[in-house]
């Protein structure tokens, strides 16, 4: 890798990566969401950190424009850095030191980053913020791959078809529904009904034959139930 970074004839690529994983039962479409940043690392960066790998010392070298910092976490396979939050819409700087431990076989080597500029925190290390999409249930799934204007429209269209429902059907009962005054045809029913207990077949006959009259001129409808003062 030393030998590589001071190769200087050839470019040398510093890639970041990052990976966030969504519950699949709350909708989401895809359980791994990610990306990645790849950068070409400039000469001076290349050999300081060469000279940082070749020395005891712990030195920091400084990796510009290379970290996120702010990323958006869609429901699909994809989380893009919002660039509009970074200033000049640009990646931020981090540094990166190389940290040793022991000697001989049991030597330990370990790499250390850190941002520059965090806003939460001063402990050595890195801050990210995520913006995670609100998904919609499995049940409404359907619904949300149209967008807003396909669930307002669903909307619309049940609340539209309940409406016509209740409404269906309301011009042939009204007539029958909203009599002023039913005195009358009560009474002519309850006639009918007495007839009938009583065995008056004949009768029982004429009298459904008005019913079914009245209901069939609905001239003689209105007269039969109008207000008593009228």
């Amino acid at each position: 890798m030393i030998q590589s970074l001071k190769n200087l004839d050839h470019d040398f690529t510093l890639v970041i990566s990052w990976t966030i994983q969504r519950n699949m039962s709350l909708g989401a479409k895809a359980e791994m969401t990610g990306e990645k940043h790849t950068v070409s690392l400039s000469n001076t960066t290349r050999l300081a950190i060469a000279e940082m790998m070749n020395s005891d010392n712990a030195k920091t070298v400084m990796l510009e424009q290379i970290y996120p910092w702010y990323i958006k976490a869609p429901s699909d396979s994809t989380a893009k850095p919002i660039l509009q939050l970074l200033q000049n819409q640009e990646f931020v700087n981090i540094t990166v030191s190389l940290k040793r431990n022991g000697t001989g076989d049991f030597a330990r080597e370990w790499w250390v980053l850190n941002q520059v500029n965090k806003h939460s925190s001063s402990n050595t290390g890195l801050e990210l913020f995520v913006f995670s999409d609100k998904v919609s249930p499995p049940s409404l799934g359907f619904l949300a791959g149209y967008g807003i204007m396909g669930l307002y429209a669903s909307v619309v269209l049940v609340i539209g078809k309940f409406v016509r429902e209740f409404f269906s059907g309301i011009s042939h009962s009204i007539m029958f529904e909203e009599l002023p005054n039913v005195d009358r045809i009560l009474k002519l029913c309850t006639d009918i009904f007495l007839v009938r207990e009583t065995g008056e077949l004949e009768l029982e006959e004429d009298l459904y034959a008005k019913l079914i009259f009245l209901y069939r001129s609905p001239e003689t409808m209105i007269k039969w139930t109008r207000e008593k003062n009228k």
